[in-house]
């Protein structure tokens, strides 16, 4: 009898665990009939785990619209803590963001897309498209998420690929497997990936790895006007600069720990 209390226990809190992912698409508010679409579950139980989570306090409700509240950032807390992040990687962002004059970011990946888990504080810079730490994005269509790929084991990308070639985001967008299998072939060869116009039109990303297989993936990137990565002289600029921050982004155990 206890295991069976057990297992329903642990179905019932993976049930709530989606209830909370059907916000990470950055959502600010969403009813229980779009939360029920989305995990797949039934109404009754939508129903049950929101004014559960709205007791504990990580949901808020408004009418029928709920809402993520700020207690749900102590979950990501103590994670960004542990490893770091805030004593470690932060200044180091913030020290070439500067000498950079826009926004660094750093990537993990988070089963099928990325996930920002650092970011740099850089007000006025020339470009900053809205992502935030916690920012979720795909894996496919950006320059982190393909240099993440780059790193992975050659079988994570199959199975990426098998499923597809990921979303359409704008016109530029690649969904073609064997050019993305391409693309990304050449991202671990020239060790930086840049993706032109393929997330958002009029940007374009560049990004370097910062550990490899083991530890897990990871990357940092940058964006930057279409028009102004033309200039390959530019380019090159932003990307010696991301290769100097992910040299000193390795010599930090939390990056090393991983």
């Amino acid at each position: 009898m206890a295991g069976r209390d057990a297992s329903v226990g642990a179905s019932t809190f993976a049930k709530g665990l989606r209830v909370l992912e059907c916000f990470a698409a950055g959502d600010r508010t969403l009813s229980m009939a779009a939360i029920t679409r989305r995990t797949g579950l039934d109404r009754a139980t939508v129903r049950r785990l929101c004014l559960t989570l709205v007791e504990a306090g990580y949901l808020s409700q408004n009418d029928r619209d709920l809402g993520l509240t700020p207690r749900i950032l102590s979950l990501a807390g103590g994670y960004l803590a542990a490893n770091e992040f805030g004593r470690a990687v932060q200044p180091v962002l913030n020290i070439h963001a500067s000498e950079l004059g826009g926004e660094i970011f750093m990537a993990m990946r988070d089963r099928g897309r990325a996930i920002y888990v650092a970011q740099s504080a850089m007000p006025g810079s020339r470009l900053s498209i809205g992502f935030v730490v916690g920012s979720s994005i795909p894996l496919l269509g950006t320059a982190v998420g393909r240099m993440i790929l780059a790193a992975a084991p050659p079988e994570d990308l199959d199975q990426l690929l098998e499923r597809g070639g990921g979303e359409r985001h704008t016109e530029a967008t690649d969904l073609d497997p064997a050019s993305l299998r391409a693309k990304i072939a050449r991202a671990a060869e020239q060790g930086y990936a840049l993706v032109r116009d393929e997330f958002e039109m009029g940007v374009t990303a560049l990004a370097v790895p910062v550990a490899g297989v083991d530890p897990t993936p990871t990357a940092i990137g940058t964006t930057l006007p279409t028009e102004t990565a033309a200039n390959e002289a530019e380019c090159e600029r932003v990307l010696n600069i991301l290769r100097q921050t992910a040299r000193s982004l390795r010599g930090h155990r939390s990056v090393q720990d991983f």
